[in-house]
């Protein structure tokens, strides 16, 4: 009789630990709750009182300012809130020579699994910003290509990656390796935000019905099932033409110490106790 009586306390014992954790969920719950409602009632504010307006520092105020710096809120300039988001974002900043940085032994950032990884990178006939049509296959004739695709110069977290690219580019050039950047974006959609805001240093085209987003995975038409879905994507395509990197997501790809070690890597220019990591 006393193995039952062991059993029924062992059971007894174990009870609360499911309760446990369902309060822990109601907590973790509860807490994105207040946060999410906090944030919408500074989105609210900041609706209604703009910036210029306010002449008193409250709370909401406050709290206010802390998002505008670190780009949680707009402030209608796509540039300075992409600025804002990348000083927040931006974990590593590049500052040193290039061979120090690519002596750094810390383990960059893995490829995800993607279709194109280990294959020839599709190629592309695109119009830039003057209507002029450049190719993947001339543009990354004998040379390392980053290919970005971004969800359009309205996205301020997107022009965040391409101006943390632009700040980057001679490191890039050093490696002799270019970048392109590609969104929905009309031609004189990007030559008015150019005006506006300035341009990059690098080709940025327009893929107005999404076929090459499509062909290279990011985007997805609509079905009868689903809405149509576009992520952000960064590729990293070798000299010869092959996809050797692949990162896609929700939110753009900061980390360009990662793109320079892979691209140096796909060259064997990697110092040998770095390129023994990888």
């Amino acid at each position: 009789m006393s193995t039952p009586e062991n059993l029924t306390v062992s059971s007894e014992s174990s009870a609360p630990e499911p309760r446990e954790r369902e309060w822990g969920t109601k907590l973790f719950l509860g807490f994105l709750f207040v946060v999410a409602s906090f944030y919408a009632l500074i989105l609210i504010y900041h609706s209604a009182n703009p910036p210029e307006t306010v002449t008193d520092s409250g709370v909401l105020e406050q709290c206010r300012q802390i998002c505008l710096k670190y780009g949680l809120i707009s402030t209608g300039n796509v540039r300075k809130d992409a600025e804002a988001y990348l000083q927040f974002a931006q974990t590593t900043k590049l500052t040193s020579a290039l061979t120090d940085i690519l002596a750094d032994t810390t383990a960059p950032v893995n490829s995800q699994k993607h279709a194109l990884l280990e294959k020839t990178a599709p190629d592309f006939s695109l119009p830039d910003d003057a209507k002029l049509t450049q190719k993947l296959s001339e543009l990354g004739q004998n040379r390392p290509v980053v290919v970005v695709f971004y969800l359009g110069y309205g996205c301020s977290h997107c022009v965040a990656q391409l101006l943390a690219l632009d700040k980057d580019l001679h490191y890039f050039r050093e490696l002799d390796a270019d970048i392109i950047a590609i969104s929905s974006d009309s031609s004189d959609h990007t030559a008015q935000r150019f005006v506006e805001y300035g341009r990059f240093g690098f080709p940025v085209l327009s893929d107005v019905d999404q076929k090459v987003a499509e062909a290279w995975g990011v985007f997805q038409s609509a079905t009868d099932d689903k809405d149509e879905t576009m992520d952000h994507g960064t590729f990293v395509v070798d000299r010869n033409g092959k996809v050797v990197w692949a990162f896609q997501g929700k939110e753009p790809f900061l980390d360009n110490r990662t793109l320079l070690h892979v691209i140096a890597r796909s060259q064997g220019l990697l110092p040998e106790n770095v390129a023994s990591n990888n």
